[in-house]
């Protein structure tokens, strides 16, 4: 992709805002302070006639500059509050400029101006990464969207200069950084603003680019809310903008389940101090722009869940943002969204954070819920809330839909190679000691990641377990088959409900695996009465294959490196191992000895798995490279202990692992945190990475 910038207009902008009483440290009083703002011509019309008639703030106010159609205005608070409490009670719009942190930069934001040449040439946008955009939309969830729409509008207000302002902005930090957990290239941070923003922070997750790190694609959303008639009033702000925030969020959500690497950096923005003059990202998009920071795309997300127009489902804004990422934007809902109807409309000024990035010349989008004039009449009220979208966000998916599009398509990348620990319990990357006690029916694990414990009771005298991650969320669930029905039995990580349905007969091996390469654990059996395997994929339909013989044993790991579980046996009778690749072809070995318990697993860390197994006679394990099909071996464990092989330090890498049920002890011989040795269990518990060593 190439791209060549030249400079844009920087014209006033405004932002979508009503502002309350601002509150300053260490300020007696708040009419001290003054501001300077640039407004336009339409927006300065309003000052001087309509509003100056009935607000007697804005009776007098001081003009600075008046130069190519921008105004440099002087405004105390009482009168910046005036201002934009008048034009929301009267025109329905928002107050119509952006401020700026001294009278010499509003000035200068006019000299841009006169500099801009307005032909500007951009990115070469295609549309070619189908194979890992849509997987992931079909993850994107509607659940996910609401949640954190809800539990954003659960605090008093978000507004900037208030506590609940900071603790909101606490709670997305914390969101975000737990999506991200396990990710070494994605950073979440604080970005700390001025006094005038203060307490809340923008808040910036970096996923950094493999290949071309240096350019940039931006999505944002404003995190602050606002109640016209005070700045203490409730303000759930769902719709504005929660529901921006919560379209970040499920983006987010879903390129970290789904491990997509960007070969661009990518960096989602929560900002502060929209509603009082785009003050976060505009302190933001001017670092940047004196840095030369690459930022080759910007998506605006600000208001996504309120369909006000009835005949569109998404809505471009067509001013202060750029026309050919836009046309980019509905090529990519046209590729992605076919049934979706897309409209265009316009707010005659810059109403939210795309304006600051697009005033710096770099290309912004601002895809909108409805037409300017259909807009959720509710928003900076204490009536905003989910009620008004029928207390779903149905619509909102959407925007997370485009958004994933648009990071997929701009930033390219691909869906990595996703390599689950087997029994994560806490989705940090690591095995963790646990035990299922069939005496009760109870699940016991440790978090590796903070070393608490977790138990649930599932399951009943008989039933087979068989962990794994079929929901998708990178955690194991807690399941079992029911030999005597038939029936599998799913735990769900997330919210400890439960779903079951029939999948197999008495008699089958339970082989559940990730066959499909979607990140999630597929229900499969091997019938060893016909030495058949039947798969009942997440993706969708039900493989049935022939492959093995009499008095095999099943074997399910992922030996081409492919991101798919293969089908494979192991026959004692021979020590011979048969592999059939997901990426075709055979693998066959003859490796081992009558007795020998197979613990395959990618020990040496190079993304296959290799052969291998422990020999309980002499507790040796034995394991065959995969790289050069050389072998290595040695002694860990005794005849009686039970081998648990699992990722035990989350390098990557299988550990060789044993559990001693005559005193209920796990010992690890971890590849990078070194020995493990530790009491977990009583008499009687099984291992659960025990469940499918055979």
């Amino acid at each position: 992709m190439s791209y060549k910038f030249k400079a844009l207009a920087i014209v006033a902008v405004v932002c979508c805002a009503v502002i309350g009483v601002l509150m300053y440290a260490g300020a007696s009083r708040a009419d001290k302070f003054d501001y300077w703002v640039t407004v336009d011509s339409a927006e300065l019309t309003h000052i001087q006639n309509t509003l100056a008639a009935d607000e007697t703030q804005l009776k007098s106010v001081d003009v600075r500059v008046v130069r190519d159609g921008i105004a440099v205005v002087r405004l105390n608070e009482p009168q910046m509050e005036a201002l934009s409490s008048s034009m929301h009670d009267k025109f329905h719009k928002c107050s119509g400029y952006i401020a700026h942190p001294t009278e010499d930069a509003a000035i200068e934001s006019i000299n841009e101006l006169a500099r801009v040449d307005a032909a500007q040439q951009l990115v070469t946008y295609t549309i070619d990464n189908q194979a890992a955009v849509t997987p992931m939309l079909v993850e994107a969830n509607e659940l996910q969207n609401r949640q954190v729409i809800l539990d954003l509008s659960a605090f008093p207000n978000r507004r900037y200069n208030q506590p609940s302002g900071m603790d909101s902005a606490n709670w997305i930090k914390n969101k975000w950084t737990t999506l991200a957990a396990g990710r070494s290239d994605v950073t979440v941070e604080f970005y700390a603003h001025p006094t005038a923003t203060s307490p809340q922070p923008s808040i910036i997750l970096t996923i950094n680019g493999t290949t071309l790190p240096d350019e940039i694609v931006v999505l944002g959303a404003h995190q602050d809310s606002i109640n016209t008639g005070g700045s203490t009033l409730a303000a759930p702000g769902a719709d504005d903008d929660a529901s921006g925030i919560a379209c970040l969020t499920e983006t987010i959500r879903v390129l970290m389940a789904k491990n997509f690497r960007p070969n661009r950096t990518v960096k989602f923005m929560a900002y502060a101090a929209e509603e009082v003059g785009l003050r976060g990202s505009n302190a933001i998009a001017a670092e940047y722009r004196t840095l030369n920071k690459n930022v080759i795309g910007v998506m605006q997300l600000d208001m996504t869940n309120y369909k006000g127009t009835l005949g569109n489902d998404i809505v471009i804004f067509t001013d202060y943002t750029n026309a050919a990422q836009n046309q980019f934007v509905r090529d990519l809902i046209t590729a992605y969204m076919p049934t979706m109807v897309v409209g265009t409309s316009s707010c005659g000024y810059g109403c939210s954070d795309h304006a600051a990035w697009h005033n710096k010349s770099y290309p912004a989008s601002f895809p909108f819920e409805s037409t300017f004039s259909d807009d959720n009449t509710a928003i900076h009220s204490a009536n905003d809330t989910i009620s008004r979208s029928n207390n779903n966000a149905t619509h909102a998916l959407k925007f997370t839909k485009l958004a994933l599009s648009y990071v997929g398509e701009l930033a390219k990348g691909s869906l990595a190679v996703t390599r689950r620990s087997p029994a994560d319990f806490d989705g940090d990357g690591k095995t963790d000691m646990s035990v299922f006690r069939p005496g009760q029916n109870e699940w016991w694990y440790q978090r590796s990641s903070n070393g608490g414990n977790g138990a649930a009771q599932f399951g009943a005298a008989g039933d087979t377990i068989t962990p794994g991650d079929f929901t998708g969320d990178g955690k194991t669930d807690m399941a079992f088959f029911r030999p005597s029905t038939g029936f599998w039995y799913v735990l769900r990580s997330e919210d400890m409900s439960f779903f079951a349905f029939p999948f197999g007969s008495s008699g089958d091996v339970t082989v559940p695996a990730d066959y499909d390469g979607d990140g999630k654990a597929d229900a499969a059996v091997f019938r060893a009465s016909n030495s058949t395997w039947y798969i009942s994929r997440s993706t969708g339909g039900t493989t049935i294959a022939q492959f093995g013989a009499n008095g095999d044993v099943p074997l399910t790991s992922d030996f081409d490196g492919d991101g798919k579980t293969d089908i494979g046996i192991y026959r004692p009778a021979s020590s011979e191992w048969w592999i059939s690749k997901s990426t075709g072809g055979l693998i066959a070995y003859q490796f081992g000895q009558s007795g020998d318990k197979a613990v395959c697993g990618d020990h040496t860390g190079d993304g296959k798995a290799d052969i291998a197994f422990f020999r309980p006679s002499s507790g040796t394990w034995f394991v065959l490279r995969s790289e050069d099909s050389s072998y290595y071996s040695f002694p860990f464990g005794t005849a009686t202990d039970l081998p648990v092989p699992g990722d035990y330090d989350g390098d990557g890498k299988t550990d060789a692992a044993i559990f001693r049920p005559s005193s209920s002890t796990w010992y690890a011989q971890r590849s990078t945190a070194g020995s493990l040795i530790q009491q977990f269990g009583q008499t009687g518990d099984l291992p659960v990475p025990n469940a499918f060593v055979r």
